[in-house]
């Protein structure tokens, strides 16, 4: 009777594998090649490129002219980027502005001096930095085009705009200028050169912008003397008669 059982439990099995197996080999089989679209034919077959014949022995003269002949490279394209000048790079020392400016001659003047030199260069250009602010805000006070509105806005945007350059310079120039320079007097050369160099370069972009227009061509010079001028009638006339 228990083999009887367990040979209809395999024959259920068996039939149940048979009935699960297409559904199986549905799922595991790759999906079928998309259909071509009207108008479009099959890709050709690839080709390999054929071989190269084998290079085959020369012997004669045509072999000791062959084993004379300098292989030449092919000439290089044109490349711009290559061909371009060599970006101009800083001194094996530190950048070139560390070179000192033509005010102060290091090489013709004493330590001291050229200490009180770089301060007062510094001073000249914090003074002709404000020189160029302040001729900018006239510049902007001049547009009688704008409304008022319209011209404080733009002095309030160009003031904060001064005065976040000021804080990236000093910062620039306290922090970070002295390890770049070569240290050949103390930190003080290299932010002296580097704030004289962010001055003079603000000031430059400042008056490039911000120019006063031409005031109006005077008219025509006049004569001197009397001139004519409309007259007025002091007493009543009678009209003329046609």
């Amino acid at each position: 009777m228990a083999a009887r059982t367990a040979r209809g439990r395999w024959l259920g099995l068996a039939v149940l594998a048979l009935a699960v197996s297409p559904l199986i080999m549905l799922a595991i089989a790759p999906p079928p090649d998309p259909p071509v679209p009207p108008g479009l034919s099959q890709p050709a077959p690839f080709d390999a490129p054929a071989e190269a014949p084998l290079p085959t022995s020369v012997s004669g003269p045509e072999a000791d002219d062959a084993a004379h002949e300098v292989p030449v490279a092919p000439k290089a394209a044109a490349d711009p980027v290559r061909a371009a000048d060599p970006v101009r790079r800083g001194t094996p020392t530190g950048p070139e502005r560390w070179a000192g400016t033509p005010a102060c001659p290091k090489d013709r003047i004493s330590g001291g001096q050229y200490n009180r030199c770089l301060f007062e260069a510094t001073r000249t250009s914090e003074q002709a930095l404000e020189v160029e602010v302040s001729n900018a805000f006239a510049v902007i006070e001049a547009r009688t085009d704008l409304q008022g509105v319209q011209r404080a806005r733009w002095k309030t945007m160009l003031d904060e705009a001064q005065s976040r350059f000021l804080l990236y310079r000093n910062f620039d120039c306290q922090s970070v200028a002295p390890f770049e320079g070569p240290r050949g007097i103390g930190n003080f050369e290299q932010r002296a050169l580097c704030l004289i160099e962010a001055n003079t370069r603000r000031a430059g972009e400042l008056r490039t912008r911000y120019v006063a227009s031409a005031p109006a061509a005077p008219g025509p010079a006049r004569p001197g003397g009397p001139e004519d001028r409309p007259g007025t009638w002091t007493h009543p006339v009678p009209p003329a008669a046609d």
